[in-house]
This record gives structure tokens, sequence and C-alpha cells, in this order.
């Protein structure tokens, strides 16, 4: 039996204000959509799931993000998981269309109703379920996640539960909630339906014949992750909005130490970073802008003085980790520094969020670019920085790491 996760992106911009979101790109969660989906991920960190999919949808994939930073998993993009095309709906509120002859139908009897220039419930059923079932067939024992939209995901329900498609509209979908399918050859069950409390812990199926483990026995990797538990976020500063925000670094290049900073009126908070992470906020900022229309090169009025390090340096905590999201109601970034666990299965880990507007965010990514190339130069081979005291090439002795990008 393959058992699915399916997963409702969480909340939008678009669904505040009770607007159809359609494929319309650039629509990414909001402040309320990164807590439910770092909620919903919570929810899942005990069940040992094997992969998850998500439709390319911005809003999806920012959900899955959540998933697969609790369970280290990559995303793998699945056209076939896409949201209804709305057609010439797009983007227009529910309020303006309610009252229209194809929105009864869509109520009422909907197979085979197309949305204007766009497609029908059972034009979503089909394709849906043609992905989920390539799904189940790479994962015949497996438990995965599925991350998609709402319609979809109601489509997928009444085809494995034998449903009559019209009656579609009858089933609930809220955001970030979790419906639950166990599929196999001979049937379906219901698990869960619109879940958004506690799950159970579902144990993967033990593999039969020649390769099964002796009766009692686990594997150890599935047991520790069953076991693991993602830590409670406490949120000791919500700086919204900052006044200023920057990056720096003190001492030699390869002994320097990185700074995240910011200022909210008369606090300064400070927080010890890797370079690698400043790296990864500079290139994941500079994506979300480019996402959002704006050009990197475009000027900035963020001085050099306001992205000067202020003294006391006197860090909160170490990061252990960094999330990055943008808020379209403030229309603000929001860099989101965990602090690094001090120990194993630690509960509740400290939480820095710093709300900046686009022209810091954009000087932000633009000086760590320079802040990081006063370092160390790198090795051409390895691109690993190079020690002055002596540099191992992993590369020039025939050996090399791989990283796998989904």
């Amino acid at each position: 039996m393959t058992i699915l996760l399916l997963i409702r992106h969480a909340t939008n911009d678009f669904i505040k204000e009770g607007r159809l979101a359609g494929r319309t790109p650039g629509v990414h969660l909001n402040a309320q959509g990164q807590r439910e989906a770092d909620e919903m991920a919570h929810r899942t960190a005990h069940i040992p799931l094997e992969a998850i999919y998500s439709s390319p949808l911005e809003r999806a994939v920012d959900t899955a993000n959540a998933l697969a930073n609790c369970h280290k998993l990559p995303i793998q993009i699945v056209e076939g998981l896409l949201e209804g095309d709305a057609g010439e709906w797009t983007g227009k509120k529910l309020s303006e269309l309610n009252t229209t002859e194809t929105w009864k139908a869509i109520q009422t009897k909907p197979i085979g109703v197309k949305l204007p220039g766009g497609e029908s419930i059972d034009q979503v059923q089909t394709r849906m379920v043609a992905a989920i079932e390539q799904i189940r067939l790479a994962h015949p024992d497996g438990i995965v996640a599925v991350v998609s939209h709402a319609d979809p995901i109601k489509s997928v329900v009444a085809h494995y539960l034998n449903w009559d498609l019209n009656q579609f509209q009858r089933i609930a979908i809220n955001p970030a909630s979790v419906t639950i399918l166990g599929v196999d050859d001979k049937g379906t069950a219901l698990l869960r339906s619109n879940d958004t409390g506690p799950l159970p812990k579902f144990e993967k199926p033990s593999k039969q014949g020649a390769d099964a483990q002796p009766e009692g026995s686990q594997d150890k990797e599935t047991e520790q992750k069953d076991e693991r538990k993602m830590a409670e976020a406490n949120i000791v500063h919500d700086m919204n909005p900052v006044d200023r925000i920057t990056v720096g670094a003190v001492g030699e290049p390869g002994q320097r130490t990185f700074y995240l900073q910011g200022r909210q009126g008369s606090l300064l908070v400070s927080l010890v970073t890797e370079k690698e992470q400043m790296n990864s906020l500079a290139q994941g900022v500079t994506e979300l802008l480019t996402r959002m229309g704006e050009k990197a090169d475009a000027p900035s009025d963020v001085s050099s003085y306001e992205l000067a390090l202020e003294e006391p340096l006197e860090p909160l905590f170490r990061v252990g980790q960094l999330g990055l999201g943008y808020d379209q109601n403030s229309e603000l970034l929001v860099v989101a520094a965990y602090a690094f666990p001090e120990q194993e299965d630690q509960e509740e880990l400290d939480v820095v969020r710093f709300w900046a507007s686009r022209d810091q965010g954009r000087a932000l990514a633009r000086h760590i670019t320079q802040v990081a190339a006063g370092g160390r130069p790198t090795c051409v081979l390895c691109g690993r920085p190079i020690d002055p005291r002596g540099h191992f090439c992993p590369r020039r002795n025939g050996h090399a790491t791989y990283v796998q990008m989904v």
C-alpha cells in the first residue's frame, strides 16, 4: 500500500482577498501562510516520508519547502499537480463570478463545464490521477507527500473513493490541510480528511521475501526519523520593519566571523552566521526579486553607512538555519534566522525575523557578495576557500563531492 499525504498549499493573499489565483505566477505564501506551512511540517515530522512531490506553482513550492526542511528531502516538481486552469477568470474576485451561469453549473453539475478559456474539473481529475498513479508506482510501499491545490485534491479524493465527481464541492480542503489516502491495487482507504490537527504515526511497510529483515528488527534510519521531533519556534524578536539590515565579517581572511545584523529603533540584534549561509541568502533574495520583475542591477537608496556593522557586536546566537519569504500585504521580505540547536532533539529554537523592503533586500544581496569576496580566494578546481596554511583539493586527488538539486 502507498500512503499519500495530499497537502493543500498554505494561505496567500489571493485567498485572503477572495480571488482566483489559478496559474498566476509569483503568488507566494504570506506571513500567515508561512506559519501554517511550518506548523503543517511540524505535524508530519514523526512520519517517515519517502519523497515530497509538488505542483510547480510558487505557493505550493513554498509549502513543500517547509516539509523539505523538516524531513531533509528534495522537492520533486510534477506538472500534473498544477492548479486548474482558470482561463479568463484568473485573478477575478469570487464575488464577481458567483452570479454567472457557469459558476452555478460548476456548483451543481460541473463535469464537462470548462471555465472560460480554462479547464473543467474532469480534465483536472484526469491529469491529477495520472500524476498520482506515477507517484504510486514509484513508491508501492512508501509514504509520500503531495503538495497541490484545493480542487485538484478534491478530484483525486473523489476518484479513489469512487465518488460522483459532480459532488466534488462537498469535499472540504482547507489551506495547509492534510488528507491521507492508503491506496493499493485492491482499493483505497481514507485515513484522514482535511486534517489540521495532530497526525497518527504511520509505519513504513517492511520488505517481503529474501530481502526482508528478521522479525522484530527495524531499519535504523527509519526508526531515527520516526522518533525525531521538529523543534518549536520561539520568536524572540520580530523586527517589522527593520531600519537597517546588513552583514559583515570580522577577522583575518580564513578566520573571519560573519555576522547578520539588524536594527529597529533602539533594538540592535547581531547573529553569528556562516559565509555559505550568507551566500545562499544573497542568492535567494536576488532570485525572489527577479521573479517579482525587479532588475538585479537596479539602483538602491541604501547608503554604505547603513551597511556597516554597528558596535557592540554581542551576538544573540549562532544561526543554524535561514528562511526567506515575502509578505505581499506589507510588500516586505522576511528573513527568519533560527538558532543553532545546542543539543539533539531540542524542543524549542529561538528565532529572529527581519522584515526588510525590496530596496533593503537588493542592497543586502549586493553587500553580501562584496563581503564574501573580501575573504580567502577560492580554488578553481573544487570551489572551496584556499587556506593559506595548506589547501586540500579533493578534485586534484581524484575525489569530489556531488550535490543534486531537485
